[in-house]
């Protein structure tokens, strides 16, 4: 962490008198010997009004209320003597995203000067007051692969118009740039959610149109509802959009997000890009046989994002959770506040009385079809139904087992024949939400239904696959094309589906796994995880109840 990132976290800290994230958990918790839910309820309570939210928390109607971002809410719910806090810095990135394929942004050197238009820490200072770190790569800056000793400030107005000269731009009486052809820049708009649903997120967006509009660049914001906004960002009818990512712990997202293979319709290259470089070293990255390359790469890649600028990075924020202090063994580490896995878990209430948890949906989800829903919202609640074959450890962001009990990766071959294997024994005695047993084809199966439809969101981790085998109901093995280090992690971070949801899916884009269940909860959403969907009502709730067969409940697994 850097001298600058320490005197955040410290003044966030001392300012709201908020504990460090891991010291919220009664003491820390042996993850091995976990044995949960301790729940035998959840209810996503939907509350889009920033507003309701709060004051749903402080009545107790919220257990658990996350991602807090407004400075004046934060700063509230940590005089509550009812609520406990926590922080953490997290994965966390926001972007200024740049449509790469339409004028102005197809110049380079026009999205260069656009980024040192826009001043991060003044950013940082006047609408998060401290709440967050200014960023200048484009990976955060807890990720163990961003620049050493952090990114240099990209924030330089003198260069930006030195440059804009360079090119031949020039400003009329307005202040207006002036392309070099002597036309006016037209007017830009720039997509962003709607104020009442994200209200910091629409401040920061008009701070970002006002620093650009007074570098030259035209640019209005267009608040729109965040599915429709997403939905143009996939077909790229756009100039300007704001967007929120969570990066995750390695940089091979960088892939995803710009390279030129990745660029269709819902792929994650909602830019756009096409450069021959920044491809070599995003496939040098993707490929990299070991760490040291890996590492290498990456910088390469980083080197390249920042003389292309395909979109611009903002900020990182900090995670505050607010929790209800009803509730025992709320799990946190310092990478991660309450609203977590683990937490719905290990969580008790103190009065030994059973009730249900209640956690904040700040969003309606609209789409629970998981070959189709790309957003936070939607997996907030399929996340907690299914599992992948791993997952990770919340202390050391290392691999552990899941569905998989072990796994094995395996370099073979040379030359054209050169590929990688990997190899996953499945526990014994898993058993779907419907108690039907969950074995090794059903994961083939699902893998098979990925690729065989090309599915967008989960295309680039299946995309490289030459062929599955299921040798026994407990062991799978997949074989990759050629060798990279982050096979293992695309292929075991896939949800896992029964064999018999998706062979009966014959249109997965218009796929319903609700049509049929109502409010009683539907049959098409099987999985493995440790809740399963008990009943839905629009603009109000998503009610789970305990999966009776996961696997981390007292003797759910031999």
């Amino acid at each position: 962490m850097s001298i600058s990132q320490k005197f955040f976290c410290a003044l966030l800290l001392l300012a709201l008198s908020i504990s460090p994230a891991a010291a919220l958990t009664d003491k820390k918790i042996d993850i091995s010997k976990l044995r949960g839910p301790k729940i035998s309820e959840l209810s996503m309570l939907i509350i889009s009004n920033p507003d309701a939210q709060i004051m749903a928390a402080e009545a107790g109607e919220l257990d658990i209320i996350g991602d807090i971002a407004r400075p004046s809410d934060i700063d509230r719910l940590a005089k509550n003597k009812n609520l406990q806090m926590s922080i953490a810095r997290g994965f966390h990135a926001f972007f200024l995203l740049l449509n790469n394929k339409k004028s102005p942004w197809d110049d380079a050197a026009l999205r260069r000067a656009a980024a040192m238009s826009i001043d991060r820490s003044g950013i940082v200072r006047m609408i998060f007051s401290g709440y967050c770190e200014p960023i200048n790569s484009w990976l955060p800056p807890v990720s163990p692969w961003a620049p050493a000793g952090g990114a240099q400030d990209i924030y330089d107005p003198q260069a930006a118009r030195a440059l804009l000269k360079k090119r031949g731009y020039s400003w009329n009486m307005a202040g207006r740039l002036v392309a070099p052809d002597g036309k006016e820049m037209p007017a830009m708009k720039l997509l962003t959610p709607l104020a009442r649903v994200s209200p910091t997120t629409a401040e920061l967006a008009q701070t970002i149109a006002d620093s650009l509009s007074s570098a030259g660049f035209p640019v209005e914001t267009e608040p729109m509802d965040f599915s429709t906004m997403i939905n143009r960002l996939d077909r790229k009818d756009y100039s300007m959009a704001v967007l929120a990512w969570s990066m995750g712990r390695n940089p091979d997202s960088l892939y995803s997000f710009y390279h030129s293979s990745m660029d269709f319709d819902g792929g994650y290259n909602m830019t756009g890009t096409c450069d021959a470089r920044l491809d070599r070293s995003l496939e040098a990255l993707r490929g990299a046989p070991d760490e040291a390359s890996a590492r290498k790469a990456a910088r390469e890649a980083q080197r390249a994002l920042l003389e292309l600028m395909p979109s611009i990075p903002i900020y990182s924020r900090f995670s505050v959770t607010a929790v209800s202090k009803k509730w025992k063994n709320i799990f946190t580490t310092e990478s991660s506040t309450a609203d977590n896995m683990w937490t719905l878990l290990a969580a008790e209430p103190r009065g030994g009385v059973g009730r249900p948890l209640t956690m904040l949906l700040p969003e309606e989800p609209r789409n629970l079809n998981p070959f189709t829903a790309s957003s936070a919202y939607s997996w907030q609640a399929l996340g907690v139904i299914y599992e992948s074959l791993l997952t990770t450890d919340p202390y050391t962001l290392e691999n552990m087992d899941a569905i998989a009990s072990s796994w094995k990766v395996e370099a073979a071959g040379s030359g054209r024949a050169r590929h990688t294997e990997l190899t996953f024994k499945i526990k014994r005695g898993l058993r779907w939400n419907d108690g039907s047993p969950l074995t090794a084809r059903d994961i083939k199966a699902t893998v098979d239904f990925l690729r065989r439809n090309k599915i967008p969101r989960f295309f680039d981790a299946v995309k490289n696959i030459k062929r599955i085998e299921t040798p026994d109901d407990h062991t799978l093995r997949v074989v990759m094309e050629d060798v990279s280090y982050w096979y293992l992690d695309n292929v075991a971070g896939l949800p896992a589906m029964p064999a018999k949801v998706v062979n009966a899916v014959r249109d997965w884009q218009n796929w319903d796994p609700l049509a049929g269940g109502g409010e009683a909860g539907p049959a098409g959403l099987i999985g493995s995880g440790p809740f399963m969907l008990k009943g839905y009502r629009a603009g109000e709730y998503l009610l789970f109840e305990r999966n009776p067969h996961y696997r981390l409940l007292e003797g759910a697994v031999k």
